[in-house]
């Protein structure tokens, strides 16, 4: 079938692409390239020659990158660009499908496109999406596609392989519980970090790379590709779709009675079965199972957070490695055709959301899942049963792939809010906490700078209390279960602090990433754990005179005291701890202990 886009007849310039630096490869590259490219084009068969998935193989991290410059070098409809570095020291790369030949994020937008980004490679293990971006892309450019047609109001962006660490780090053993394929990459990146945790901390040049190419962009859709760990049962594919309770209307609607109902219509009247993601832990489907609200680590959820409808779609671990990059691949054509059909609908509902967003008065910090309400949903499983265990010679869980079951169970997927408060005008940070102001410019987050020193009336947070992680998660000693009390008084400020307005693109995400009782707050991921300790201290036996000063003068704080060392036998015996209670609550104990250092502000900005 002759392609719709003519072949390239020249090797494109160095300085192509747009804000990024799209580095080229060198001429010899581009000479082997060009002869492996008139192999392609005369045999018509590039899955056979590049990819062997059939064969339970998925190509190295070089050899991907190859093979996207060789479609690059073949089609005036492709474009691969360098979007960034990464932890590995190699860049990430980006490749962009696009008809009209608008390959920059400004004239893609001006030209009215829709577009989607693909994600592949987080886990470089789950490769599948990998072989199946790679020959998805191949087959619309060849025109020989079903969806070839379909991207005349769409542009198609790749990420080959976002985790290159992980990628290079190749092994036939580190997924112990996946078949296939017979070499795969690590889970972490080349700092040992789970890349799909740290879209609010952003430790690695991966996560930042990519959350600039996020903004820069600015998507419809998103799509991220997994292999999932867990249960065994009949369905080649599982799905998290932005929660609807995450997204603002009319997107909330659109996804559960629209998106979601057509995509699993489609994949169940394909070859691959799909359902819901299967979010069971130590217990079987049969039981039921709960839903799943991305939180803004998860790069789906990050990106929901600015009103792009986000997927993951987790292929199954135990179905042999070609099912799983041909049901990748046919998502993703899905997710082209529904695109393309519903376009104009996808817009308004983004730009409705975006203003939603903007528009609320409070936010959800914390969800909970509600046991009380569930959806019966229709579920073919394998029967759990039990055998005595070779190795231990107890009663071990296995899966009865001959006694396949077929009935409703519960779908917990509602959630109710835990913690919620009251957006403020703005947010002012002080200069001091770059990381924080580095990791919200990252997210396109608009703030300006005071333009001089001032004292304003704010609202202040005291951490009160939390619990922390025993052992480190992600590369941190997470926070959770945050308390807080808050105070309003004035503030010491200084030209260069940081006002960060509310009212804009990413709303929740700000009050998300700067509320210390956020989930996922940059409090909770150790980034003002400097306030936790105290810097100013006291001697016992010179404190002593102090102290008895200040209970005389004191009458109130002398009747605290007293009620203290009376209701605690232990305070009571510990000299020490008593006078250190009097430390604290006096006038020499240091404002700035536990006093979160980011401030609500409800006036107008300073001129």
């Amino acid at each position: 079938m002759t392609s719709i886009y003519s072949q390239k007849s020249h090797i494109p310039n160095d300085g192509a692409g747009f804000l990024y630096m799209a580095k080229r490869t060198t001429i010899r590259q581009r000479t082997a390239i060009l002869f492996l490219a008139g192999l392609l084009v005369a045999s018509n068969a590039f899955s056979q020659i590049r990819l062997d998935y059939t064969n339970n193989r998925s190509p190295e991290w070089h050899e991907v990158i190859e093979w996207y410059a060789m479609l690059d070098s073949i089609y005036p409809a492709a474009r691969l660009i360098e979007t960034g570095t990464t932890d590995a020291g190699k860049p990430l790369h980006l490749f962009i499908i696009s008809t009209d030949g608008l390959f920059e994020p400004g004239q893609v937008r001006a030209a009215g496109k829709r577009i989607i980004l693909i994600n592949n490679g987080i886990h470089p293990g789950e490769s599948n999406g990998i072989d199946a971006s790679l020959e998805f892309a191949a087959e619309v450019l060849a025109g020989n596609h079903r969806t070839a047609g379909y991207l005349e109001n769409t542009v198609l962006l790749i990420v080959p392989v976002f985790n290159v660490g992980g990628a290079l780090n190749r092994s036939p053993y580190h997924r112990t519980n996946q078949n296939g394929p017979e070499e795969h990459g690590f889970r972490a990146n080349a700092r040992n970090l789970d890349l799909n945790r740290d879209f609010v901390k952003m430790d690695t040049r991966n996560a930042r790379s990519l959350a600039r190419t996020i903004h820069a962009w600015d998507p419809d859709i998103f799509v991220d590709t997994h292999s999932t760990n867990g249960a065994d049962y009949p369905y080649t594919v599982t799905l998290i779709a932005s929660h609807p309770q995450q997204l603002e209307e009319p997107q909330s609607t659109f996804m559960q009675k629209v998106m979601e109902p057509v995509l699993n219509r489609a994949m169940n009247d394909s070859p691959y079965k799909m359902c819901r993601y299967v979010n069971v832990f130590r217990t079987t489907p049969d039981q039921g199972f709960e839903g799943f609200i991305d939180t803004p680590r998860y790069l789906a959820g990050y990106t929901t957070f600015f009103q792009i409808l986000a997927f993951t779609v987790e292929t199954h671990m135990l179905k042999p490695y070609h099912e799983r990059v041909l049901s990748t691949k046919y998502f993703l054509e899905e997710i082209v055709l529904f695109t393309h059909n519903h376009a104009e609908e996808i817009a308004r509902n983004k730009q409705r959301a975006i203003q939603q967003s903007m528009e609320k008065t409070e936010h959800v910090l914390r969800w909970e899942n509600d046991k009380s309400h569930f959806d019966n949903i229709l579920f073919r499983g394998y029967r759990a049963k039990t055998r005595t265990s070779e190795v231990t010679g107890l009663e071990r869980l296995y899966y009865d792939r001959e006694d396949v079951w077929q009935d409703s169970i519960p779908f917990y997927n509602d959630f109710t809010p835990v913690v919620t408060v009251e957006k403020p005008g703005y947010y002012i940070i002080p200069s001091a906490w770059q990381e924080v102001i580095e990791r919200l410019q990252c997210s396109g987050i608009s703030m300006e700078q005071l333009p001089h020193d001032t004292t304003l009336l704010v609202d202040i947070y005291h951490i009160e209390d939390f619990n922390t992680t025993q052992e480190p998660y992600s590369g941190h000693y997470w926070h959770y279960n945050t308390t807080v009390r808050k105070d309003h008084g004035p503030v010491r400020l200084y030209a260069g602090d940081y006002m960060v307005p509310v009212c804009q693109r990413g709303a929740g995400y700000i009050v998300q990433t700067l509320e210390p009782q956020g989930y996922d707050s940059f409090f909770s991921w150790n980034f003002f754990d400097a306030v936790l300790s105290r810097n100013e201290y006291f001697s016992p036996y010179l404190f002593e005179e102090t102290a008895a000063s200040l209970l005389k003068e004191d009458p109130g704080l002398r009747a605290r005291f007293m009620e203290k060392r009376e209701a605690d036998p232990a305070f009571s015996a510990d000299g020490y701890a008593q006078l250190r209670w009097i430390y604290e609550h006096s006038p020499w104990s240091e404002p700035t202990y536990r006093r979160y250092p980011v401030y609500r502000y409800n006036v107008a900005p300073i001129d």
